[in-house]
C-alpha cells in the first residue's frame, strides 16, 4: 500500500496533469511535434506510412479477459497449440487480461512460457459497474498493484514483462487511472472503446496519450490529461454480419451457428486485410468458447488463415506495440527480433521451419466438419481474387 507522502505525491502529480495539461490545444501532427518510438498520433495512416498496404503484415490479436482456469488453459492450450506458427517459423500468441478470483496461477505461468502476453484485469473484478467509474486512488492502486503483483509472484514473471491493463467491463476510471499507470511504468491500457456508426469495423491504429484521448470518450470518465510515451490500445468494434449493429466483445455479437461465428471471424478479417491491414482486435471472454459452435468456428478460423496466407500474423499486444515503434516491411519480418521465440521457456517449443512438411500438422487443416471448411476455403477464394 501506498503511505501518506506518496499518496499526496500522487494526487499533486494528477492536479498536475489535470490542470496544466488540459489547457493546450495542441494537435498531435505526427513527424513534427510527434515521433517514433515515443509517440504516434494514431488513425487511419499506419506507423511506417508505406505507400502499399501489402507491405504491411496483417497483425490480427486475440485478448481475453478474465480467469484463467483450469478449463480455460485447456481451450487455450488447443487453440493456440505450439505447433501453430505464424510465418516466420514462431508459434501465434494472444494476450490474457487477468483478474485474481480464480485463476491457477500454474497455468498462467504455462501460458506466459509459451509466448502468450500476461496482462492485468484487477483483483477483485467487483460490481457493480459503478465501481470502477467512481474507485478512489487508493481503491484503484490496490487493484492495479496487487494484481500485478500476484501475477508475477505466483506466476513467475518479471514484474517488468507485465505492461498492460484493461478495466473490468471496459469501465474507466478517468485521470487517476493513467497517472496510476504511468507512474507505476505500465506501457499501455486497452480499456478505451472505439465504435461506428453502423457497426462496421473501427480499423483505427493505436496512439500514444502525448495529446490526450482525442477521440469520442464512448464510456466516462475519460482522462483530460496527457500522458507522454503512454499507449492506448483501444477495443475496436466488430462487423456483424448477421445483425444490425456492431460489437465491441465478440461474445457480444451472439452469432447463432458454427457457420455464422465463422463468418464473424471472417468478414472482420476481411474488411482489414483487403483494405488498410491495420491491426485486428478480437476481444472477448474466454467462457464465451465453452460453446462448442464457438470453439469450432475459431478453430478453423485459426487453421485457415494458418494455412493459407503468408502475410499474417497472430500477434501479442506486446508484439504489436514493438512492431509500431519500428514498422517493419512484410519482407523483414523475419529478422524483426521483437517477434522472435528464442526466449520461450520451454525447451520442447524451439519451433521448425513455418512449412507443412515440418511444424507436425499444426497449420494444416484435418477433414470432417466438412462445411465449416468449405467455407472457410470459399472464403479464401473470393479474398484472394478481390485482393490479387
Amino acid at each position: 500500500m501506498t503511505g501518506p507522502s506518496t499518496k499526496m505525491f500522487s494526487l499533486l502529480f494528477l492536479g498536475i496533469y489535470m490542470v496544466t495539461m488540459v489547457t493546450s490545444s495542441e494537435v498531435c501532427n505526427q513527424g513534427i511535434n510527434c515521433q517514433l518510438p515515443d509517440c504516434f498520433c494514431g488513425g487511419k495512416v499506419d506507423p511506417g506510412n508505406f505507400t502499399k498496404p501489402s507491405d504491411i503484415p496483417q497483425m490480427v490479436l486475440f485478448s481475453f479477459d478474465d480467469a484463467v482456469t483450469d478449463d480455460i488453459r485447456e481451450m487455450y492450450d488447443k487453440l493456440f497449440a505450439s505447433n501453430r506458427l505464424n510465418p516466420h517459423g514462431c508459434p501465434i500468441t494472444m494476450t490474457m487480461f487477468i483478474s485474481h478470483n480464480f485463476t491457477n496461477y500454474d497455468s498462467v505461468r504455462a501460458l506466459y512460457r509459451r509466448g502468450m502476453e500476461v496482462a492485468v484485469h484487477s483483483v477483485t473484478h467487483r460490481v457493480p459497474i459503478t465501481y470502477w467509474k467512481l474507485a478512489t486512488y487508493d481503491a484503484l492502486s490496490y487493484e492495479i498493484l496487487q494484481q500485478r503483483k500476484y501475477l508475477s509472484e505466483k506466476s513467475d514473471i518479471p514484474i517488468s514483462n507485465i505492461k498492460g491493463w484493461r478495466s473490468p467491463f471496459l469501465q474507466p476510471s478517468g485521470d487517476q487511472q493513467f497517472s496510476i499507470l504511468k507512474e507505476e511504468n505500465f506501457e499501455y491500457d486497452s480499456t478505451f472503446t472505439l465504435s461506428t456508426k453502423y457497426g462496421n469495423s473501427s480499423r483505427i491504429w493505436p496512439s500514444t496519450l502525448d495529446f490526450g484521448w482525442n477521440n469520442e470518450c464512448n464510456i466516462p470518465p475519460c482522462p483530460r490529461g496527457k500522458y507522454a510515451g503512454f499507449w492506448e490500445i483501444p477495443v475496436q468494434m466488430l462487423e456483424n454480419p448477421t445483425g444490425t449493429s456492431g460489437c465491441l466483445y465478440t461474445d457480444s455479437c451472439r452469432p447463432a451457428t458454427v457457420d455464422e461465428t465463422f463468418q464473424l471471424f471472417w468478414t472482420n478479417f476481411h474488411s482489414h486485410y483487403t483494405t488498410t491491414r491495420s491491426p485486428l482486435f478480437f476481444t472477448m471472454h474466454p467462457a464465451w468458447l465453452v460453446e462448442e459452435k464457438n470453439f469450432q468456428a475459431l478453430d478453423y478460423f485459426l487453421l485457415t488463415l494458418l494455412h493459407y496466407y503468408d502475410d499474417v500474423y497472430f500477434i501479442n499486444y506486446q508484439q504489436l506495440l514493438q512492431w509500431m515503434k519500428n514498422p517493419q516491411k512484410l519482407e523483414n519480418i523475419s529478422n524483426f527480433a521483437p517477434w522472435d521465440c528464442q526466449w520461450f521457456g520451454d525447451d520442447s517449443l524451439v519451433s521448425p521451419a513455418a512449412d507443412d512438411l515440418r511444424n507436425n500438422g499444426g497449420n494444416v487443416i484435418t477433414f470432417g466438419k466438412s462445411m465449416v471448411l468449405l467455407l472457410a476455403l470459399f472464403a479464401v477464394f473470393l479474398t484472394k481474387s478481390f485482393h490479387g
